[in-house]
């Protein structure tokens, strides 16, 4: 396993979801939030991150054993606000750290108020065409066969592009000139144009009573993802393999308990 990012705090998800069946045709909705805090040790040091997710998804039932669906998901983060950034060793914003605070009076950095450093927003569609079949091999009870694409966009708003040119681009900072600073920082922002990924995966499933009411499960995926018209600041993994497994405790037929830990290759 990889080991656990330095800058990883805390994250929490909430989940609604409901499912809805007759005459061979189902439907689910899930509506989930997201949250995750980041601590670094350079500014911006705590980022939070907050993002809503709706998911639909409709069912045909061949019959017991074949079913496919088509999903459809909507996920919209929440503004972030950065008041400092450290390029390299040089910090911009408004903290105390900072040693250059920059505003300006264009009118497209009028939502900044001369208070934010930078405004991100981001956005996330994706489409799926699923197939599911229960199978009696003996290393799984079902498996799941999808094919998708995913739209993503980013935005980001930011008085720092503006010191990658002019006068000030030209002052040198311990070695290195501020307009190569920001323009190095800045080729690590998301991109502003959007990006299509177009995945291929297969899931498994497999479930095994072990005892009385202890059940052993595991939930193997794999996933291939193409790009396009992403622009990667360093080469990426184009699959990822993910394994999940765990204990369930069947009380009774209203209540059980899971136990779980999840593996992976990558994380896509």
């Amino acid at each position: 396993m990889p080991t656990v990012n330095n800058s990883f705090d805390y994250s929490e998800t909430s989940l609604n979801e409901i499912f809805l069946y007759q005459d061979n045709f189902g439907l689910k909705y899930r509506a989930s939030n997201f949250e995750l805090d980041l601590i670094r040790l350079v500014q911006p040091k705590n980022i939070s991150l907050t993002a809503d997710s709706k998911y639909t998804e409709i069912f045909y039932v061949y019959d017991d054993d074949r079913a496919v669906s088509i999903s459809f998901k909507d996920q919209n983060a929440d503004t972030q606000k950065i008041d400092c950034y450290t390029f390299s060793s040089l910090t911009i914003g408004y903290c105390n750290e900072a040693m250059i605070t920059i505003s300006n009076t264009k009118d497209r950095y009028k939502p900044l108020n001369n208070e934010t450093l930078m405004l991100i927003d981001a956005m996330n569609e994706e489409f799926q065409f699923k197939y599911y079949q229960t199978s009696e091999f003996i290393l799984f009870d079902q498996y799941i066969l999808y094919v998708g694409v995913s739209k993503n966009k980013f935005n980001w708003l930011s008085p720092i592009e503006e010191l990658t040119t002019g006068f000030i681009s030209n002052l040198t900072f311990k070695g290195s000139t501020i307009g190569e600073l920001v323009s190095n920082e800045i080729q690590r922002l998301p991109q502003r144009d959007e990006f299509f990924l177009y995945k291929l995966g297969v899931n498994y499933t497999k479930t095994v009573n072990v005892y009385s009411f202890i059940d052993f499960f595991y939930d193997v995926d794999f996933l291939f993802v193409e790009t396009k018209e992403y622009i990667p600041v360093r080469n990426i993994n184009n699959y990822n393999i993910k394994l999940k497994t765990g204990l369930s405790l069947n009380f009774n037929e209203s209540l059980a308990m899971t136990i779980s830990g999840s593996l992976y290759k990558n994380n896509l």
